[in-house]
């Protein structure tokens, strides 16, 4: 049986080298018990959870510690993503980041708005030197939030490899704060068939699990013949909260011979996106963002750092009419297992599929295609593995382009494609157009060039797209304006229906003033103490809003403060 490419091999063997050193220590972050709303390696939308979510109580403003000393050597603010974010990096040869944040400490907070004042930007990301901002171990550094792109109230905590940046499970050093004695939590099994035969057809059968007792579960009997291979849907379970999370270890075995293993202590950013090619993708996004993890490894998928031994690439033949019996087991930090046992019929059947129509895209090249409406082009790369690809295209009325629909949604890409549509109704300014993504009916900005009747776009998703037009300026809506004086807060909600919001400017009497951007809730807030105004009298605010084309919206109004 075949192993997984040496070279995948040494990488990943290099990469837990940078794991848990037992002669390192941190202080917890945060002065309240530790429970988490996630763990390491979840499986999230085109990337693993790179660290541990702290609960904080469902409250926010609640202090941050430095967990060891070291230096400020990141600081990134943005109404996405992170939101406010700190990084300190330690002698150790550790980097510790904190994410979400509220507010940063005075010291941190005060050089922070100088360099906002001085880019005239609310959203920074830069490094320091070593040095230039000092901390020490269990210093106050930062209060929890809610910023960025959180789903609520809570503490993101990454511990990263300082040279590489690449993070590393951080439960190891917090294990023995955080209580788990649960067991992994197996939902669904299913079966591929590859150059194979699954339950009499050429597809997939997916089956729900029984707990028999035992902390062991089971599914009714699959057919199959051919190639075929595993996948299981589960999650991790911790002692005192009802939130699920991702499992650390898989292995699954076939009629006692290791089949496939994988754990999740380390990933890189280079090869986070691969978690689509770990997963079923197809299941992903036709069934509610459900997650099966698959043992087939793609010829395409690079992921190097998780797997560990896997036969023929996660794939086993079904050759004799007999009963094949498999297993999976579960395992979490705390070593917590739970097992799936399952049986496969050997049945003979026809292994080969129905030939597919369309061109070939193969995994290992450049492909292309083109119409005399639509050109799609996708660098090597950007498949995990061969697709038949197809296109079409219908007239409407609703656009400024036909519909197009390229291939599958439910097919990821790896890396950007690019799209050009032509423009059937070309009445309007070459800055009024973008493209738009369409899917169950929601419409995602899609923003690239207009090029002489053309426009180009670069794309990350395969499905129906369009150009669309965008004429109307975004919104601007004074919130509570009648009390901005006595509360030293200034606020506005801006929202933008077409192309969406591009950029902002604030300025109070002809001054920049810093507006916060809470992208979640469309909020700008600017706090005047920490404005360059001068408190008493009367204050002219102008605000300018930009959309993605170029559409304008100022609004101006007089305050008492």
């Amino acid at each position: 049986m075949k192993k997984i490419v040496l070279s995948l091999y040494l990488l990943a063997t290099v990469v837990a080298a940078w794991a848990y050193r037992p002669d390192v220590t941190f202080v917890s972050p945060l002065n309240i018990p530790l429970v988490l709303s996630a763990n390491f390696g979840e499986l999230r939308s085109n990337h693993f959870h790179s660290g541990l979510d702290f609960k904080t109580q469902g409250r926010t403003g609640l202090p941050v510690f430095a967990a060891d000393s070291g230096y400020v050597s990141r600081i990134a603010v943005s109404p996405w993503g992170y939101g406010h974010a700190l990084y300190i990096t330690h002698p150790s040869g550790y980097t510790t980041v904190y994410g979400h944040l509220l507010s940063f400490a005075p010291f941190i907070a005060d050089r922070v708005r100088e360099m906002q004042y001085e880019r005239e930007s609310f959203a920074i990301d830069t490094l320091l030197a070593p040095g230039a901002i000092p901390v020490s171990r269990g210093m106050r550094v930062a209060t929890s939030g809610n910023t960025g792109s959180s789903g609520g109230p809570h503490l993101h905590f990454e511990v990263r490899h300082t040279e590489s940046e690449s993070p590393i499970d951080p439960l190891p050093w917090f294990a023995r704060k955080i209580k788990d004695n649960i067991v992994p939590e197996p939902r669904q099994l299913a079966l591929y068939p590859h150059d194979g035969v699954v339950d009499g057809k050429h597809r997939k059968a997916v089956r729900s699990l029984q707990a028999q007792g035992g902390n062991v579960y089971t599914t009714a009997a699959f057919t199959a013949w051919g190639e075929v291979s595993v996948g299981i849907k589960a999650y991790d379970r911790m002692s005192g909260t009802s939130n699920i999370y991702g499992v650390r270890s898989v292995k699954c075995w076939m009629d006692d011979s290791l089949l496939y293993e994988s754990l999740v202590d380390s990933i890189t950013f280079a090869e986070t996106r691969y978690v689509n090619s770990l997963i079923d993708y197809d299941e992903l996004r036709s069934n509610n963002g459900s997650t099966i993890m698959r043992t087939y490894i793609a010829p395409g998928n690079h992921l190097s750092t998780i797997y560990g031994d896997v036969s023929n690439h996660g794939i086993f033949v079904v050759d004799e009419a007999r009963t094949y019996r498999g297993r999976f087991e579960l395992t979490d930090y705390y070593g917590n297992r739970s097992t799936v046992r399952f049986t496969i019929k050997g049945t003979p059947g026809e292994t080969t599929p129905p030939a597919a129509t369309g061109e070939l895209f193969a995994y290992d090249r450049a492909n292309s295609c083109e119409t005399d409406d639509m050109r799609f082009s996708l660098p090597e790369g950007a498949l995990y593995e061969d697709i038949t690809f197809t296109h079409s295209a219908e007239e409407s009325s609703r656009y400024y382009s036909a519909l197009h629909k390229l291939h599958k949604p439910t097919v990821p890409l790896h890396t950007w494609g690019e799209l050009a549509l032509k423009l059937t109704c070309d009445t309007l300014p070459d800055s009024c157009y973008y493209m738009v993504y369409i899917r169950n009916g929601r419409k995602s900005p899609v923003v690239g060039r207009y090029d002489a009747g053309w426009y180009v776009a670069r794309v990350r998703d395969l499905g129906t797209y369009a150009v669309a037009a965008d004429t109307v300026p975004p919104t601007i809506t004074p919130l509570n304006s009648a009390k901005w004086g006595a509360n030293g807060v200034v606020s506005l909600k801006i929202t933008d229906a077409g192309s969406g919001i591009a950029s902002y400017r604030g300025e109070i009497d002809g001054m920049f003033c810093l507006f916060e951007y809470d992208a979640k809730r469309s909020r700008l807030t600017c706090r005047l103490k920490n404005t360059p105004l001068t408190r008493g009298g009367s204050h002219r605010l102008v605000m300018t809003v930009t959309d993605q084309c170029g559409n304008r919206k100022v609004l101006k109004r007089t305050f008492t403060w």
